[in-house]
């Protein structure tokens, strides 16, 4: 009985893992100054934070450090890889843009 109650427990432990994993994202944060020709970009990170508060996150840290932007996006892909082949994508467009693109050393608090 007791090996059966230990295995139970193993398989709560595993599928609860797997959920978090499954609701886990790959993400990285942009925010354009189109007035100012930059762009304000995040590192790529895994996150499980809802977009909506993660965005609200991004805009608070660019106010407080005096960065004026417009929108935030935080666009997410299928995996780590994809999500750095995007961001590198927006990196290159921008800059060819003539668009000055400024790295920001932010992630959501619950990422870090």
């Amino acid at each position: 009985m007791k090996l059966l109650r230990l295995a139970v427990a193993g398989l709560i432990i595993t599928v609860a893992g797997l959920q978090f994993a499954a609701a886990a994202e790959w993400r990285y944060c942009i925010a354009p100054a189109n007035q100012e020709r930059k762009i304000y970009m995040t590192a790529p990170f895994l996150t499980t934070i809802a977009m909506e508060a993660m965005e609200n996150g991004f805009h608070q840290a660019l106010e407080r450090s005096g960065h004026r932007h417009d929108s935030v996006q935080c666009p997410t892909g299928a995996n780590e890889q994809a999500v750095r082949a995007m961001r590198q994508h927006a990196d290159d467009f921008n800059r060819q843009m003539g668009t000055e693109v400024v790295p920001i050393d932010w992630r959501p608090a619950a990422s870090r």
